[in-house]
């Protein structure tokens, strides 16, 4: 099981936090590890357990597109979505209002080893995860093998990393966009 979280405190209300993250498409646009081609709500109305999303996103010259509902939902404090991929992963984010901003957390888990039937083909997330966990450890061998606990924390740790990015740039433009309003015209 690969599980990592990684948490930054914003100066910003827990409202427009909560409102970013759950805003799947603008979101999607701040990771600087992927381009987000197409990102969407596809069930109507606001975002709460049931509502379905569509990813189709770029990263490291790999399209990967996949489907994914949340399963819990906390108005302004958190939400947990789990995909469609083979193995499914799941994410959970929350905000927590602190003296003078927001902490935002984000977790993200996924089991290396599912059960599965003999000669599964290798596509889509599964691909991903594989072709990473093999560059991470120069293995060029794409032959299926059982994931090591030395394996699955090396990719916790690039994993992580990716999110601290992710969230340092969520922040940045949070507290950008809380300078640009708060300081008024010139």
């Amino acid at each position: 099981m690969v599980r990592f979280h990684r948490s930054i405190v914003i100066r910003a209300d827990a409202d427009r936090v909560f409102a970013l993250v759950t805003d799947v498409a603008r979101k999607a646009r701040l990771n600087p590890g992927a381009e987000a081609i197409r990102v969407e709500q596809e069930t109507p109305g606001p975002v709460g357990a049931g509502t379905a999303f569509r990813f189709v996103l770029r990263h490291g010259g790999r399209v990967i597109d996949y489907r994914s509902r949340c399963v819990a939902f906390e108005a302004v404090r958190a939400t947990e979505t789990v995909s469609d991929t083979d193995p499914p992963f799941s994410v959970r984010v929350s905000v927590e209002p602190t003296p003078g901003g927001t902490r935002l957390t984000q977790e993200e888990w996924f089991d290396t080893n599912p059960p599965r039937p003999p000669r599964v083909e290798r596509k889509g997330l599964v691909g991903l995860l594989t072709d990473l966990a093999a560059s991470i450890l120069g293995d060029t061998d794409a032959r299926p093998r059982q994931v090591t606990r030395a394996h699955e924390a090396q990719v916790e740790a690039q994993l992580g990393a990716q999110l601290h990015e992710w969230l340092e740039a969520i922040k940045a433009h949070l507290e950008g966009d809380q300078s640009r309003n708060s300081s008024g015209p010139g």
